[in-house]
């Protein structure tokens, strides 16, 4: 019945992705975790060892009985993604091959006059890295990851605040431009797919992966899929409420626990810690710069015993542990990972983080610090790819 139910391109796409996920891997073995018959399984296989998607190479002769079964790989030279994290100031581009394996990248500025100037100039962007594929496997399709709620499957950006777009089709404006297969996700939903793919939370049964940056926001996977909730704004803990005071407060462009824990809220909780603690090495660091200070240097600070610095990262870690805990509760997930593309010192912040929880839960917690760090995204992107309509050779 459920062989049926699949397209042929359905199952090209399933096939492809479990080929690439779990080789080396037998037709019998994918048969069985696909839950569909072996012969429909082979004349899938065929075709796609024929289209050159993925090979046969050797035999497994590691199974307890009949005949050795032929081994498949993916291809992952077949076709190439070109991958876009759009950051507060910049845009980091990336091509890879189908495997998350990145063949060149760069980072460039991104104006915020108007989303206008911003949009002109992510396309001018994009042109660049077209224009520069060189001896790349071809380009099959562009993935955007946004710092906002996203409509994937209309390719909308309903709000980013820092960029100003609201309900964007950005999907189609880039797709129209390059006519190109495009996908616009929620950037912290690709990091998470990134750590679940090629980070630290590979085959996890269900995971979250939380980022803190400009915004803070969380990205969660169950079964290798994204979990979007009814609205698409499944994982925006930055509104988690963390003070009764603010329950009447009217909702702003950042939410309560982000406004106190993103790069601005950081700054500015330094800046007021710094002037109760005149005499601190925050405060000279202050005044000397002039401006604030980055999160690398209270990090600095605060290892060289500094008090202002404790202050801020104790109630750094004291927000985070509000956040984990409250996932926990809820999702239950096999792994919480902690990360993102801003420069604080994750391991010591999990680890203050567990001590914080301690045993105050029904079960322990299992947080560990990203392995992928500002390359979440992009590997995020590449996995999701092969999801694209025509990613793959027809």
């Amino acid at each position: 019945m459920i062989d049926r139910l699949i397209s042929g391109n359905t199952l090209s796409i399933r096939l492809s992705e479990t080929v690439r996920d779990f080789a080396p891997i037998s037709r019998a073995d994918i048969a069985r975790q696909l839950k569909i018959s072996p012969s429909t399984i082979g004349r899938a296989v065929d075709r796609l060892i024929e289209k050159k998607v993925i090979s046969e190479q050797g035999q497994n002769y590691g199974q307890q009985a009949g005949r050795p079964s032929k081994i498949l790989r993916f291809n992952p030279d077949i076709a190439s993604v070109l991958a876009v994290d759009l950051r507060l100031t910049q845009v980091y581009v990336a091509v890879s091959n189908l495997d998350g394996r990145v063949l060149y990248s760069s980072t460039e500025p991104l104006p915020r006059e108007d989303p206008q100037s911003s949009i002109e100039a992510l396309l001018k962007i994009i042109q660049r890295q077209v224009d520069a594929l060189g001896d790349a496997p071809p380009l099959r399709g562009i993935v955007i990851g946004a710092p906002s709620i996203v409509d994937p499957d209309a390719g909308i950006v309903e709000w980013a605040p820092s960029l100003g777009w609201k309900n964007l089709p950005l999907g189609r404006i880039i797709s129209s431009s390059f006519n190109l297969p495009v996908h616009i996700e929620n950037d912290v939903n690709l990091a998470a797919l990134g750590e679940y793919w090629k980070g630290v939370a590979q085959r996890a049964s269900s995971m979250v992966f939380v980022s803190v940056g400009t915004g803070v926001g969380a990205g969660i996977v169950q079964k290798g899929e994204l979990y979007y909730g009814a609205t698409h704004a499944a994982g925006e803990v930055g509104y988690i409420i963390t003070d009764l005071k603010t329950l009447h407060d009217e909702v702003g462009k950042m939410g309560n626990l982000e406004v106190r824990l993103g790069e601005e809220g950081t700054i500015t909780r330094a800046n007021l810690i710094a002037q109760r603690y005149p005499s601190s090495k925050l405060a000279e660091l202050i005044k000397m710069n002039g401006t604030g200070v980055r999160a690398h240097e209270i990090f600095e600070l605060y290892a060289q015993g500094d008090p202002a610095a404790h202050v801020i990262v104790n109630e750094t870690v004291d927000l985070l542990t509000v956040v984990f805990t409250n996932i926990s509760l809820m999702l239950d997930p096999e792994i919480m990972v902690l990360g993102g593309p801003s420069d604080w010192k994750w391991a010591m912040i999990v680890s203050a983080i567990q001590d914080r929880i301690g045993s105050s839960l029904l079960r322990p917690v299992n947080i560990v610090p990203s392995l992928l760090g500002r390359d979440a995204v992009i590997k995020g992107a590449t996995y999701i790819a092969i999801r694209l309509a025509g990613i793959l050779p027809k």
